[in-house]
Parts: structure tokens; C-alpha cells; sequence
């Protein structure tokens, strides 16, 4: 098949990685594929976003010429053709088997396509109105293109709440040649790790009350944070932060750590507690996207409200306290994660594309 993956961005983000992911898989399974991602990603977009998207064509001329336009942060396959336009309209976009819109905004532009652009699919990975007007995120769910979701809570949103057909639920993979802990140690004291993000629905600043409360208790406990992002925040006493770690350094720092603080407030999935678990690292997460597609509280994870610093607390002070159950959530999630493998899940993504052609 030849298959276009419309992206909003090439950034670092988890829902650009699982498309990553799945192109180079789709691609050694033999099919050819292509992902397109514009300079002006808005539908209708007005004089400032036009202007911005010509400064960026110049950019990418100059990074062309010196050689920094390529995407160095993910392995993408060499022989995955990535086009960057001016916008998604379909005069830009090459022709295929299948078409799939990746995020809400890309969405807009694919409903519209004629037939030699293939079928029409839509990857939902999270219900997007943190990234613009409700009302037009809304308006995607019901579009007459066929819906794909990542987590059995979209699949729900898509069914019950805006009474639309899913095709299929396609769960995110981990990679267990990356993500690993042949040797785990636990430390006394423990140290506690979490990522740092700048959007609120990740929910940091409830994750760094919590943080601040364990150390009122446990003054000696040691704070790793990591991200994309430098941070705008006051962290707890020894804490060390890491920006942009490579996937080597992340790995390191899940299997350095004890515990991992997942504070998100609302997720349509979530790659790092996955990757939390495969290196032995016992998870506290909220409530919030996939997690119960693969936790089972004080089993596997241990499970808490969204926005409950507090109890976010607590329940870390109740792993410090107790070797024998950090021990066993440690192991247990470790053990669950290798149900969930990046091929299954991309073969199931290309059935689900089979089955509909």
C-alpha cells in the first residue's frame, strides 16, 4: 500500500513519535509511505499565519543549505519520503492507498480529498481541546472519515459520546530493546522521578506539590526531572533536571529511579509510564488515558485522581515505606509491558487499513 501519515509538526512529542513509529514499521512490512506536514497548518488561515508560514519556507531553505534541516531526533527509515508544504490542500498531497489524518487540525484538510488520495482514516490520539476551539475539535469526531483511537477511553468518547463507528483501537507499543532494566537496584533513599512539561492538562504543578509534600516527610529523598522544555517552576530541594535526555540517557534515569510521578491531568494515552514500567521503575499515575488498558492498582501500578496532590503524596510515601510492595510493582509492571510490542500494534493498524480498502 502507499499510505500519507498528515502530521502537524516533526517536533518531539509522544503522539509524532507513535506516527514514527508506526511509519517505520508499515514500511518494513513493504508498503511505502509518506509523511506530509505543512508550513501553515491551519484551514482558512489568516494574513499573520500565511506570512509565518513564507518565513518558515525561507528557514528551511537556509537549514537546507546547511544542512540542518533533517529530523535528528527520531530514526526515522530512509526510505519513508517526508514532504513538508505550503498547507495539506489536496493539490499538495500525493496520491495513495490511504490517507490519515494525525491530529485534529490535519483532519479539516483530509475530509475533503477526492478518492485518488486514497481512504480516508482518522488516528485520534487524544480528545484535542487543549489545542484549540472545542466546538471545531468537536466537529472532527463527525466528519465521514473512518476513526481510529489509541486507548479503550477514546474508543468510548467515540461511541458513546459522539455516537460515531471506531475502526479499531490501536494501542501504543514499547520498545524493549530501549526501554530495559536487566539489573534493578532500589535505593535507600529513594529517588523519584518525573517528566516536566509546560502544557497544564500534564498536570506538573500538582505533580510538584506532590513532590514538595514527600520531601516535607523525607527530606532526604532525591528529585529527578526530565523534559523538552526548560523549567518555569521552583523545584524541591535536590532536585537534578535533564533536558532533552536521548533515549540512552532516559533509560538510564527510569532504571536510576524508584518511582515515577505521572501527574497528568488529562491523556489520551501515555508513552511514559509505559516506559517507566519496562525499566522497573514502580509507577504512580492518575487516572487519566490508556491507564487502565494496562494497570491493575497496587498490581501493576498504583493508581490516583488526577489533581490530588495529596494523595499523589501519600500513596509515593506509602511505596517509600514499604520495600515489599515497591518491589513488586516494580517487577509486576515490568513483566506486563512485554504484552505491548510497537509490531503488534502496527500490524493491527495495517489490518485495520487491509480490511477497508
Amino acid at each position: 500500500m502507499k499510505i500519507n501519515f498528515l502530521i502537524p509538526t516533526t517536533g518531539m512529542t509522544g503522539g509524532i513519535k507513535v506516527i514514527f513509529k508506526h511509519a517505520n514499521n508499515l514500511t518494513d512490512m513493504g508498503h511505502q509511505v509518506s509523511i506530509i506536514y505543512p508550513f501553515v497548518l491551519i484551514q482558512g488561515a489568516g494574513y499573520r499565519e500565511i506570512i509565518l508560514g513564507h518565513l518558515k519556507r525561507v528557514r528551511r531553505f537556509f537549514l537546507r543549505i546547511i544542512g540542518k534541516e533533517k529530523i535528528k531526533w527520531f530514526p526515522l527509515k530512509s526510505q519513508i519520503i517526508v514532504l513538508r508544504v505550503f498547507d495539506l490542500r489536496a493539490g499538495n498531497i500525493p496520491n495513495a492507498d490511504i490517507t490519515v489524518a494525525t491530529a485534529n487540525e490535519t483532519a479539516d484538510w483530509l475530509q475533503n480529498y477526492p478518492a485518488t488520495k486514497g481512504k480516508k482514516f482518522y488516528f485520534i490520539q487524544d480528545y484535542e481541546i487543549w489545542s484549540r476551539n472545542k466546538e471545531k475539535v468537536d466537529a472532527t469526531w463527525n466528519m465521514p472519515i473512518k476513526k481510529i483511537v489509541i486507548s479503550n477511553w477514546l474508543r468510548n468518547l467515540g461511541e458513546f459520546f459522539f455516537k460515531e463507528k471506531i475502526y479499531g483501537c490501536v494501542p501504543n507499543g514499547i520498545d524493549l530493546k530501549i526501554f530495559y532494566n536487566h539489573q534493578k537496584v532500589f535505593n535507600k533513599p529513594q529517588r523519584i522521578l518525573m517528566m516536566y512539561h509546560i502544557l497544564p492538562k500534564k498536570g506538573i504543578e500538582d505533580g510538584i506539590k506532590a513532590l514538595n509534600l514527600v520531601c516535607e516527610k523525607y527530606p532526604e529523598i532525591e528529585f529527578i526531572l526530565f523534559g523538552h522544555y526548560r523549567t518555569r517552576v521552583y523545584l524541591p530541594p535536590k532536585t537534578s533536571f535533564f533536558y532533552r535526555p536521548s533515549p540512552l540517557i532516559l533509560r538510564q534515569l527510569y532504571c536510576s529511579a524508584d518511582i515515577f510521578l505521572w501527574p497528568s491531568q488529562i491523556e489520551g494515552f501515555g508513552l511514559p509510564p509505559m516506559e517507566a514500567m519496562a525499566c522497573k521503575c514502580a509507577v504512580v499515575s492518575t487516572d487519566t488515558g490508556a491507564i487502565r488498558d494496562y494497570a491493575t492498582h497496587n498490581e501493576t501500578v498504583v493508581i490516583v485522581p488526577p489533581k490530588r496532590s495529596d494523595i499523589m503524596a501519600k500513596e509515593i510515601i506509602g511505596l517509600i515505606e514499604d520495600s515489599e510492595k515497591i518491589k513488586k510493582i516494580s517487577l509486576n509492571g515490568a513483566e506486563k509491558m512485554k504484552e505491548f510490542i510497537w509490531e503488534k500494534s502496527s500490524q493491527k493498524l495495517e489490518k485495520i487499513f487491509l480490511e477497508n480498502l
